[in-house]
């Protein structure tokens, strides 16, 4: 696995405080982006992120702050199968073939016809009884 670099580690806090200064649009969606990746990706040690690339000095101190940023900015990578599971639901009641229960008509097997419903009456008639 190749090695991140410090520039690599610490892009996403240099775009985050960016973002931050440069108005107050980018400051709304710079803020939902992280607090999103923190709600989704939840509380979780630095230790349960995985460290292949990554320099063993990133682990501790200012530079593992650095480090869990980083990892929470990129946290569309760690859920990607949520997210395609999520799509595909979407997709699939989106583009669902099968008609909505109102597209169907009124008539059910549980409920007859008006039709059936006077010819029952009639034949009730010809042998006299009542409603």
């Amino acid at each position: 696995m190749r090695t991140r670099s410090t520039l690599e580690i610490c892009l996403p806090l240099a775009l985050f405080a960016v973002a931050c200064l440069l108005s107050l649009p980018t400051l709304l969606i710079a803020f939902a982006w992280m607090t999103v990746g923190v709600m989704s990706l939840g509380h979780r040690s630095l230790e349960s992120f995985p460290t292949g690339g990554i320099r063993p000095e990133w682990l501790r101190g200012y530079r593992g702050a650095c480090l869990w940023f980083y990892h929470i900015a990129w946290w569309p990578w760690y859920m990607r199968s949520s997210l395609r599971d999520i799509a595909d639901r979407i997709r699939r009641r989106l583009f669902a073939t099968e008609k909505s229960p109102h597209d169907k008509s009124e008539h059910t097997p549980d409920k007859p016809s008006d039709a059936e419903r006077e010819e029952g009456n009639a034949g009730d008639a010809h042998r006299g009884k009542r409603d």
